[in-house]
């Protein structure tokens, strides 16, 4: 009898810890990304839609000039991806093999803005234009991707020692938008994307591509990224159906 109470007492333990038990939860993990500024209202929904397919995965983002975001790659800042509007900067990244899986995830057009509140008028001619006003914004060209599709422009169209003196830098291609719409430049020069977000500006001349290199956007994973499969992931998503047609919605052309 003692034998077969033992033998009960043991089979009730095994089944209480077998019913308690709980599965074991996976784990988390935080990736971070740093992103070209004309990207941010893109990626405000792309992240929610990213993350409940991968509840595992978390999404931090920060955003600057691509020429930034390399700068503080190559200072060694904890970042695991990078989405960046520059080519030269993403391959300046990879050829230092400090980045790594480099692809192309989408297109955007160079536009000239002035304010909403500036008198219409029917010229879209860009010299004209840029003669008639007194501040134009653009991002550095050393550090802004579309401060230097800028540049390209003026230079190529031979305005630039003309409009020198006009030029205001920004830090990126948002700060140059809220210069226009605040009226402390006359004009700018951003991205399409951008001039389509806001209701105080108007495009008042798309610029030609064929005036500056092309304006493309590059995914690349960090070399010395703790997180590589998961960040792999979502640079993977990029290029994906879903994230393909939020860029679209924002006025990107898409590679897929």
């Amino acid at each position: 009898m003692k034998k077969i109470g033992f033998f009960v007492a043991c089979s009730l333990l095994f089944l209480l810890t077998a019913c308690g038990s709980t599965p074991e939860k996976q784990e988390t993990i935080t990736i971070h990304i740093s992103a070209a500024a004309s990207l941010k209202d893109t990626i405000d929904e792309v992240k929610p839609i990213f993350e409940k397919e991968h509840p595992t995965i978390k999404l931090s983002f920060d955003f600057g000039g691509s020429g930034q975001i390399r700068e503080r790659v190559e200072s060694g800042a904890p970042i695991d991806g990078v989405l960046l509007a520059s080519k030269k900067d993403t391959d300046t990244l990879v050829n230092k093999t400090l980045a790594e899986k480099e692809k192309e995830f989408a297109h955007n057009q160079l536009v000239l803005i002035i304010p909403k509140r500036a008198k219409k008028t029917a010229d879209e001619n860009l010299e004209r234009l840029l003669d008639n006003v007194d501040k134009i914004a653009i991002g550095d060209p050393e550090s802004v991707p579309a401060g230097a599709y800028a540049k390209q422009t003026l230079e190529n169209l031979h305005l630039y020692t003309a409009e020198k003196e006009k030029l205001v830098f920004a830090t990126d291609v948002r700060q140059v938008l809220a210069y226009v719409e605040s009226g402390n430049a006359d004009a700018g020069f951003v991205y399409q994307t951008d001039a389509e977000l806001s209701k105080k500006v108007q495009v008042k001349a798309k610029i030609n591509s064929k005036f500056h290199e092309p304006i493309a956007y590059y995914s690349a994973l960090i070399s010395n990224s703790e997180h590589k499969k998961a960040t792999t992931t979502f640079l993977d998503f990029m290029n994906q159906q879903e994230a393909q047609e939020i860029l679209e919605r924002y006025g990107f052309q898409t590679v897929n």
